[in-house]
């Protein structure tokens, strides 16, 4: 059967990749915005080219410009350059509200410069007033409550120019652009905090000088980069030479990188257009000149100037006329480059003419391009906007097998909850799991739809470079085994904080606990929207629907069947996600060119495993390991998530079984989604029409593959899938947050209560969090304060390497006492922030340096503090070796 179905499948898989002009599951929904009002005393207003464009305070401003506006270009029109602010409001109805014209004013007459947004208002620089170039540079601010336009002076460019391009990366920003006089190229960057220390001049890249070329930042799958793309150059030539190649500018290495065009896809020549940055690794391109009928119109001023005939002349000037009369427009294209595949692809079409000389910018949910120039000297009023949504293409089949699915984890809990008579059955399964089931479990807590998603998108974006902190799983399960696992189950604990009690004191179990709770409360929310985002965009499904279905039914099944519900629906979601995913790498593999692939590993380097350098500031080899086996450690262990499923087996040797099977697990599925990761790379580079520009997240590629390249119901199982992998995380921490809650503080402080009535409270408890996590989720994607919450993980997450070091000076040093281990834990954090704020160190070695430092301090107060009892000998490792030799137990 097996050798039908997957040529079945591969059939279907095969069929969903076309041949198509434009992205097939992309709409670009088009609408007239406003309209430039006329100026003061005009009854017209024609429009404007090569004004300052931006959004500041949620209010869109064009200043300064240049237009025709008494006669056409053709009919001996004179070009006038403004100084006018227009600007315009969004008003709570959701209508706009001009403030316009000559009520606001540019210090002078300004049009072809840079506007570059910078929070703090628009950076308007350099540019042309109808006599010479100009170096001016400040800044231009909105006031939404005194309804004023302000400027206030930036440090002048190195030298006058007009027709740039440039970009903002964190704080500073970048500005590229020649001088047809010399032919000369120049980069420059300004620091925003310290604008008094004037121009960096920076290496300019390596090609050719260029004009009215495309400039955006965007992130290249590491960091954010300086995109300078195509464009034209004259010099001292009768015609401009149009231009294919891209280039990015590296800030962290201070240096530029080629993109050459592969395909013809890519080798098409424009400039004047406008480009803007879009979604997480997008840069799109609205129109612009291809230069054909440029470079004609070039050539005949050429001849125009050198023609001495009089009749020849005029000729020739009619010629030019006719054609600007006639002109058809510029190019109506929407082209998208992908900055990881470096692919070019087109998208569609604009709905009219193409608007030249003008910026596309991001405000609110659409993409806006005002005014700006239609053909030669034909400028138009309208601002156009555009807003990009996803194709529904998940389908009946599909929602089915999701609600099936779905139904089934329910049916799980209603089945376990007939065996949760105690908190003994309700947090420990009563010591029914069998080892392969909670190894399964291990394995799967760990594996969160997070991990899922971000894996491949990982190998998609870099290489293979991490590798090795996967397999530090494999490297630490032995000493997990032999060092923390004896404790846990031979003094029969419920939670890894009674051990902290057992060896230093009640305040540090208590500590600790704590810690545990808000590291958890501290992921709930993320872990439920994160996922919820990414679904939602590949799927159609709302956000806050994808919240609530994950956060209700993780309730419901958890508080019915307890952990021993919350371990079976682990083995199911690990065994459909690494199924799924092994189909999808066959699947995949199989509609690539065997050629290709190994063409553009070998190209990108996409296999790359190991980094010697000897740096501690990015993921090299000592970097991976050294942070690997730390996190590691910490997780396996001290964390209840984990620790709760070394209980749940019939015996310690059970247990270490267990530890092993998930350990072991991590070495298929590694492979599984590193190379899932490296083959979406390759059949994007190939396809890179198939590629969303509006996801926001890299980490959606792999949902966003499954639901528009997979099969019918393969999809809609993996999307399953990764909905169960965010309940796994979310019931996993419930049912642990109420362990520790019952048995560390309520059970320990309150021991008055009966069996049942703890059972009802760890019930409770379990809802009460569910909601937590369910509300924190769904908070977070209707106020957008995820940056905030990013800020509390932080915060919480420089103590967690300490936590882990507290439970090693505890099993490890017979002098290490309460107080000590207390000290060192709040030392080791405040000590981690000093690391982070003051030093480059990648963030995988916080967990050793937060271990390093909780240990070595802790030891030392320990021995400054002294009074420790000769009776905690025997909970440390030394103490319980030398029990056992004795035959105790």
């Amino acid at each position: 059967m097996k050798y039908i179905l997957l040529p079945c499948f591969l059939v279907l898989f095969l069929n969903n990749i076309q041949a198509y002009e434009d992205n097939p599951f992309v709409n670009f929904e088009w609408k007239e915005l406003a309209f430039i009002p006329p100026a003061t005393g005009k009854a017209v207003q024609p429009g404007i080219a090569g004004a300052f464009i931006g959004i500041h305070n949620d209010a869109l401003i064009i200043a300064g410009g240049a237009n025709f506006p008494g006669a056409a270009v053709w009919e001996g029109g004179e070009k006038v350059y403004h100084r006018d602010i227009y600007i315009l409001e969004k008003k709570e109805d959701g209508s706009y509200q001009w403030f316009d014209g000559q009520a606001f004013a540019l210090p002078q007459k300004a049009a072809y410069g840079l506007a570059i947004e910078t929070g703090d208002g628009l950076a308007c620089l350099g540019g042309m007033d109808g006599e010479q170039l100009l170096d001016d540079a400040f800044l231009l601010r909105w006031d939404p409550e005194n309804k004023k336009a302000t400027t206030s002076p930036l440090p002048p460019l190195p030298m006058p120019m007009a027709n740039m391009c440039g970009g903002k990366i964190e704080n500073r920003i970048y500005v590229a652009g020649s001088l047809d006089a010399d032919s000369s190229k120049h980069f420059w960057s300004l620091d925003l905090s310290a604008p008094e220390a004037g121009w960096q001049i920076l290496p300019p890249w390596g090609g050719a000088p260029r004009t009215h070329a495309f400039g955006a930042v965007q992130n290249d799958g590491e960091d954010n980069c300086f995109y300078l793309m195509k464009g034209r150059f004259r010099g001292t030539k009768d015609t401009s030479t149009l231009l294919t190649d891209t280039w990015a500018y590296h800030p962290k290495t201070n240096s530029w990188i080629e993109i050459r065009p592969e395909s013809e896809a890519g080798r098409f020549t424009l400039a004047a257009g406008t480009a803007v940055a879009v979604g997480a690794n997008h840069i799109m391109l609205f129109g612009g000149d291809d230069g054909r009928t440029f470079n004609r119109l070039e050539r005949l001023g050429a001849d125009i100037e050198a023609e001495k005939d009089g009749a020849r002349r005029r000729q020739l000037i009619a010629q030019r006329n006719d054609i600007l009369q006639n002109h058809p427009g510029f190019s109506r294209n929407i082209w998208a480059f992908h900055t990881i595949t470096q692919t070019w692809a087109r998208m569609s079409v604009l709905p009219s003419g193409s608007q030249v000389t003008t910026t596309a910018l991001k405000w609110g949910n659409n993409i806006v391009i005002p005014t700006g120039e239609v053909a030669p000297g034909v400028r138009t009023p309208r601002i156009m906007a555009v807003e990009l949504s996803h194709k529904d293409a998940f389908g009946f089949l599909n929602y089915l097998i999701l609600f099936i699915y779905l139904a089934l984890l329910v049916a799980l809990g209603f089945f376990f909850s007939k065996n949760q008579h105690s908190t003994d059955d309700f947090f420990k399964g009563g010591n029914r799991i069998p080892w392969w089931a909670a190894g399964l479990s291990i394995f799967g807590t760990q594996l969160s739809a997070i991990t899922f998603m971000a894996i491949p998108a990982k190998t998609f974006a870099t290489d293979w470079l991490y590798f090795f902190l996967m397999m530090t799983i494999i490297m630490i399960a032995p000493f997990i085994i032999r060092v923390f696992l004896p404790f846990y189950r031979r003094f029969n604990l419920t939670t890894a904080y009674e051990y902290l009690e057992l060896r230093f004191n009640l305040p540090t179990r208590l500590v600790g606990s704590t810690m545990y709770i808000f590291l958890q409360l501290g992921r709930l929310g993320i872990v439920l929207l994160l996922p919820s985002l990414a679904l939602s965009v590949v799927t159609g499904i709302d956000v806050n629907v994808c919240i609530l279905t994950m956060g209700i039914l993780s309730i419901f099944y958890t508080v019915m069947g307890g952990i021993e519900a919350v371990i079976w629906t682990d083995v199911l979601q690990v065994v459909v996600l690494l199924g799924g995913a092994l189909l999808s790498l066959v699947l995949l593999y199989f509609s690539l060119d065997g050629h290709e692939v190994s063409t553009y590993i070998a190209q990108y380097d996409k296999m790359k495993i190991l980094d010697l350098n000897l740096s501690f500031s990015n993921p090299t080899l000592w970097v991976v390991v050294i942070g690997g086996l730390t996190t590691n450690l910490v997780t396996y262990g001290s964390d209840q998530t984990v620790v709760q499923r070394y209980l749940t087996t019939k015996d310690e040797k059970s247990a270490a079984k267990g530890i092993m099977t998930g350990a072991w697990l991590t070495l298929p599925a590694t492979l599984i989604f590193f190379s899932l990761g490296t083959l979406l790379f390759v059949y994007y580079r190939s396809n890179p029409e198939l590629l969303n520009p509006a996801l926001d997240k890299t980490d959606a590629i792999f949902p966003w593959f499954i639901v528009n390249s997979l099969p019918p119901g393969v999809s809609g199982l993996l999307i399953a899938a990764v909905f169960a992998a965010s309940m796994s995380s979310l019931d996993s921490s419930m049912n642990s947050m109420a362990t520790v809650v019952t048995t560390d503080f309520l059970r320990r402080l309150r021991p008055v209560k009966s069996e049942s009535a703890y059972l009802k409270t760890a019930r409770g408890i379990t809802i009460l969090v569910g909601i937590i996590g369910t509300g924190l989720a769904l908070m977070m994607a209707s106020w957008g304060i995820s940056s905030l919450w990013d800020q509390f993980n932080m915060i919480v997450g420089l103590f967690a390497g300490g936590l882990g070091g507290i439970f090693l000076l505890g099993i490890f040093s017979k002098k290490a006492n309460g107080p000590g281990a207390l000290i060192g834990l709040l030392a080791s954090g405040i000590l981690q922030y000093l690391i982070k704020e003051h030093t480059s160190i990648h963030l995988l070695m916080y967990a050793f340096t937060g271990m390093f430092l909780s240990i070595l301090i802790g030891w030392m107060a320990s021995l400054i503090a002294g009074g420790q009892e000769k009776g905690k000998i025997a909970l440390t490792y030394s103490g319980l070796k030398n029990n056992k030799e004795n035959g105790k137990t």
